[in-house]
């Protein structure tokens, strides 16, 4: 299988494989260059400029990962090379129906990134590609992994209490805001994964070995820090109420079609508010 390696400041080395790259090449995937991860808190942390698109290989990476190092251990009770390009996927995917400037739309009614996604990614383009790369079943499986809504004892890599999409912004936002809130012992945490049986339905989920039980801490932990001091900073909540306000005039004027939203980028929705 042919890679191409793509530098990241986070996690070094990134391995894409083609189909990865065919997924990153779409304009529905681009889009994320020009969404910011942490909408408004730019204007407090000057160096939160970073987007959802690097977020995104960076969940990608940390998939790969586990997944390969689940493998070694014997511990993906026996999910197919199928199951596992839809995992890779679904952590590749999860953000691409997000609206500019973060989830503050989300917050004045508009649908939920999740369910903008579902288009996206089960028709046009991404579709195609998944379709034809792993499965006809694919594109909604993907979404299915997304939404949380999966059978696949998988499904708390993409979604959950440690899914690898907040172990990623964690430690990536806390890095580009230069605050040292970010800290997760990743290695050993992702090294202690494996798949254990849920008591109340007996099926197997994702969980961590005990001897990681100080890594998931340092999560949880982590994801307090930056609540508390970034993402809900009183002057980056003040800026994001009144970008919520503004666009919610807008709304109400005619001057946007809500059905557009997720289509924009932020400079893009900044100028047609101008």
């Amino acid at each position: 299988m042919k890679f191409e390696i793509l530098r990241d400041p986070i996690w070094n080395n990134i391995r894409v494989d083609e189909l990865t790259l065919r997924l990153v090449d779409t304009d529905v995937f681009q889009r994320l260059r020009y969404v910011r991860q942490l909408g408004l808190a730019f204007l407090v942390y000057p160096g939160a400029t970073h987007s959802r698109f690097e977020h995104a290989l960076g969940a990608y990476h940390l998939a790969r990962l586990t997944l390969a190092m689940l493998g070694e251990r014997d511990g993906l009770a026996g999910a197919s090379a199928e199951e596992q390009a839809i995992v890779r996927a679904a952590a590749l995917l999860h953000d691409v129906g997000h609206y500019p400037f973060s989830h503050a739309l989300e917050e004045i009614g508009q649908l939920h990134h999740e369910d903008v996604a579902r288009p996206l990614i089960t028709k046009g383009h991404v579709a195609q590609i998944l379709s034809e790369s792993i499965s006809p079943s694919a594109p909604e499986r993907v979404l299915a992994l997304i939404r949380g809504a999966s059978d696949s004892p998988l499904q708390g890599l993409i979604s959950g209490s440690l899914d690898l999409d907040k172990i990623e912004y964690l430690k990536r936002d806390a890095f580009m805001c230069g605050v040292p809130y970010g800290e997760i012992d990743v290695d050993r945490l992702t090294n202690s994964m494996l798949l254990v049986n849920d008591p109340d339905t007996g099926r197997p989920v994702i969980g961590v070995r005990e001897k990681g039980l100080s890594a998931l801490e340092s999560l949880l932990f982590a994801k307090y820090q930056m609540y508390r001091n970034v993402y809900w900073q009183h002057a980056v909540r003040s800026a994001t109420a009144m970008y919520k306000r503004m666009v919610e005039d807008a709304l109400r004027a005619g001057a946007i079609d809500s059905e557009l939203l997720p289509s924009y980028t932020d400079e893009g929705l900044l100028h047609r508010l101008e």
